[in-house]
């Protein structure tokens, strides 16, 4: 049986993605520092997009 993650607050469960009796620690506790770089990069890009969106006006034609 995989090991479980319990949030009390939202009684959300989340399993170990890892095989039963695995080395080390679960899949719910690592971490992805690239992954994460690359989300914050992702998000910026849509931020700027859409303040630029926002700051054309409707006077130009196509």
């Amino acid at each position: 049986m995989p090991a479980l993650l319990r949030d009390l607050g939202t009684r959300a469960v989340t399993s170990c993605a890892y095989f039963d009796h695995h080395p080390g620690p679960h899949s719910f506790s690592v971490t992805d520092p690239l992954g994460d770089l690359i989300t914050q990069h992702i998000n910026g890009a849509v931020q700027r997009l859409a303040a630029e969106d926002d700051n054309t006006t409707g006077d130009q034609g196509p």
